[in-house]
Order: C-alpha cells, then sequence, then structure tokens
C-alpha cells in the first residue's frame, strides 16, 4: 500500500498533521495501535499554563518567549505561534469542535478535583473563570449521578467553597441506571454517555435538574454526555432552566473522547485512511530515509510513502521506553536527548518536576529524527514525543502536540 504520507500515531498531533495535510490533497494514512491518550484529556487545550517557576501565565505569548532554546515551540518559532493558533482554531471549526479561549489570555478550567488550571483553549459548556481565585457564579448546584464514582464531589465542592460560593450538592437517581450500578464498570463515563443519548432519560434528567436548581445560580454536573458532538448537551442545555456547565471527570474523558472522534470523522472525510488496530513493528531504511513500514496486521504488506511522520507519544503511550541502562525510542532506534545516568532521570521530592518528563527523541530545526547522529529525512516526529518540555510542569502539551504537527505539515508541503 502506498501513501503519500504515513503517521504513526492517531491522538492529537497525528490527527491534526493528517487533516492539514489530507487538507492539501495529500494521501495520507494514520496508523494507530489503539486509542490515543485523549481519552485521558480534560476537555481543554493548553498552550502555556505556568512558567519554569511553577506560576501561572497569564499571557501565554508573551511568556513563550522565556522559555529556554530546547523547548520545541523555539524550534517552531516564537513569531510564528499566533499563525499557527489562528489556523488550529480554523482546523478545529472545520472538524466541527466549538472552543471557547483567547491566546492573548488564559483562563482557567476545572479540573476533575475542583482545581483551577490556567489552558488556552476549553470546549464550550465546560466549567470555566477568568480568574484563579474568584468563579463566575455565587451559588452553584453540584450534581452527580448515584453510582457514579469518577466525579469526587467532595474535593470538588470544597475546592469551589475555597473560592466564596455557596455550594449545594445533589445526587440523581435515574432509575434505568439500577441495574448497572451493581457494576463499577458499566457506571463509566463511556458507558453513561451512550445510555443518556435517549430522549427519555435525557427528559427525565431535565426535569430532575429544574426541581432540584430553583435556588441555584447555575448547575454543574460531570462531563458524561456527548461521545460523538455536543447535540446531547445542547439539547439538555436547551431544556434547563438554569444556566448548565460541564465538569471533567476523572478518565475515561467523554470530552477528549469527542475531540477524537470529531478529528477523526474530519480526518476520514478529506479522504484519510485511518488504520486503528494496526501496530507498527518495523521499518525498513535505505540511506538516511525511511521507505517502509510493517503492521502488526499486515505483516506481508509494506506500507509506503515519501515522509513519514513519528506521533507515538511519551512513555505513556510507548512512544519512549526504559530499561536499566538506558532510555530509548523502542520502534525505530531514533537518538534521544536523555541523561545517560540512570540516577538522574528522577528526583527523589515526587512533587518536584521530574527530568525524565522532558526526554524524547532528538531532531533537526525542521523536526526531522535523528538516528546514529545523521538524519532520516524524511521522517519526522511531532506531539510529545519531542524533547526540551515537561507538559505537566508547564502545561503545553496540546499547544505542543498542535504547533509542531502544524509546523511539520508545512514544511512537508512546501
Amino acid at each position: 500500500m502506498k501513501f503519500d504520507n504515513i503517521i504513526i500515531g492517531g491522538g492529537l498531533s497525528g490527527l491534526t498533521c493528517g487533516i492539514a495535510l489530507a487538507k492539501a490533497g495529500k494521501q495520507v494514512a494514520i496508523v494507530a495501535a489503539g486509542q490515543s491518550t485523549l481519552h485521558f484529556s480534560s476537555g481543554s487545550l493548553g498552550l502555556l499554563g505556568f512558567d519554569n517557576e511553577g506560576h501561572a501565565v497569564t499571557n501565554p505569548l508573551e511568556a513563550v518567549a522565556s522559555l529556554p532554546a530546547g523547548h520545541p515551540y523555539k524550534k517552531i518559532g516564537v513569531d510564528a505561534i499566533p499563525s499557527l493558533a489562528d489556523q488550529a482554531i480554523t482546523l478545529l471549526k472545520e472538524a466541527g469542535i466549538a472552543l471557547q479561549g483567547d491566546i492573548s489570555k488564559n483562563h482557567f478550567r476545572l479540573t476533575p478535583i475542583g482545581q483551577l488550571k490556567p489552558t488556552w483553549l476549553t470546549l464550550e459548556g465546560m466549567a470555566v473563570s477568568d480568574s484563579c481565585d474568584i468563579l463566575p457564579y455565587a451559588n452553584i448546584l453540584l450534581v452527580n449521578i448515584e453510582g457514579y464514582m469518577d466525579f469526587p464531589v467532595h474535593f470538588i465542592k470544597e475546592s469551589i467553597k475555597s473560592k466564596g460560593a455557596i455550594v449545594k450538592e445533589a445526587t440523581l437517581n435515574i432509575a434505568a441506571l439500577s441495574e448497572r450500578r451493581s457494576s463499577p464498570s458499566e457506571m463509566r463515563s463511556s458507558n453513561l454517555a451512550k445510555i443518556l443519548q435517549n430522549e427519555g432519560l435525557l427528559n427525565e434528567l431535565v426535569t430532575c435538574l429544574n426541581e432540584l436548581a430553583r435556588e441555584a445560580d447555575v448547575i454543574w454536573m460531570p462531563a458524561i454526555l456527548g461521545l460523538t458532538d455536543a447535540s446531547v448537551f445542547a439539547t439538555l442545555k436547551e431544556k434547563v432552566n438554569k444556566p448548565l456547565y460541564m465538569v471533567a471527570t476523572m478518565p475515561p474523558s467523554v470530552p477528549g473522547i469527542r475531540i477524537q472522534n470529531m478529528l477523526k470523522a474530519r480526518f476520514v472525510s478529506l479522504g484519510g485512511t485511518f488504520l486503528l488496530g494496526h501496530k507498527v513493528t518495523e521499518g525498513q531504511f535505505k540511506g538516511n530515509q525511511l521507505i517502509s513500514v510493517n503492521s502488526s496486521a499486515l505483516p506481508e504488506e509494506p506500507l509506503e510513502a515519501s515522509e513519514f511522520i513519528l506521533a507515538t507519544g511519551s512513555f505513556q503511550s510507548n512512544g519512549l521506553a526504559s530499561n536499566y541502562e538506558k532510555v530509548y525510542e523502542p520502534l525505530f532506534d531514533l537518538d534521544v536527548d536523555a541523561s545517560a545516568q540512570r540516577t538522574d532521570w528522577v528526583k527523589e521530592d515526587v512533587y518536584e518536576a521530574q527530568p525524565y518528563m522532558e526526554y524524547g527523541v532528538s531532531t533537526t530545526e525542521k523536526f526531522q529524527v535523528l538516528k546514529q547522529g545523521s538524519p532520516i529525512s524524511n521522517l519526522y516526529a511531532v506531539g510529545s514525543i519531542l524533547s526540551g518540555h515537561n507538559f505537566v510542569k508547564l502545561a503545553d502539551g496540546e499547544g505542543v502536540d498542535i504547533f509542531s504537527a502544524l509546523t511539520v505539515a508545512q514544511n512537508i508541503l512546501k
């Protein structure tokens, strides 16, 4: 099978790059071993949430300039960030993903345990605030579904109260879920999202919410609606008498799954080929170029392309791995920016920024990967497999994913 471009990895960076290339008329295949880390996403896309000292960033465009030289944004070019942000918003809108946010000023998203963290973009309908100290509502009804354990109401309530708001709790007992409550695995957000698409159950939910929220300014409930788009939540919000917003839950994340599903649908609509369940097992090199790859599902049929993009992620998704001797890239044995001393990989204090989080593959200024010190001219890396940033410390993961993907797509199309 031959394509213009093959992307290894079907997460945010892989899908973004695939859409940009497919939109330009390229024949693109995305080869994905399984579901991506978007399933752990909160429904927000961070550009730069914190600086290197751990202070919340108000204006991410200004703060980007002070990042160290090894950060991926510096290879992208700080001056290119505004244009790339505009391209990203257009790409997301064309996929049907409605977002709130402004690149010149971070807002604060509500985490699954009630903390307010700075971010760039958040799905419309999610609970956010312009300030980390004050919430936009004084009287909040916090609602959960009986038996749903991935929404820690107590932590969220205490956090809300610490911001000066009055909070009332309510637990909804939906009869149709009574049998499923006997098994915790049935009461996961993705399962609830499928069940609550039923019009009758939605109407039952509307009746309960309107009854409970008579004295509240706003209703906050777990983000368990809308795996494929926002229409179910929009229907609910239209029928409820008070403002209604969703709060991110523990994984699996319905907002994250929705973003993946909508980006995938957009990629396929542009003619892209999405090969799910195809783990790339090896690659064939000729000189300084990658010629083809093989997948577990098509072991006898090489997948050939002019350019390849590595979007396999970091340690969490096995884009990087380690043993007692080294940190390494397990697919092509590419060069990695990492300390050779195992004792340097971590800090003893678990709350400190861990050095290994900044490890990643070595690349040129154009994000071409290196192997034994030499660039592979047609193999690029994008997203969290890149070295030079700690997405937990800086809250920049989605920005690195999107902007590196768009940059590589532009480099290929030139």
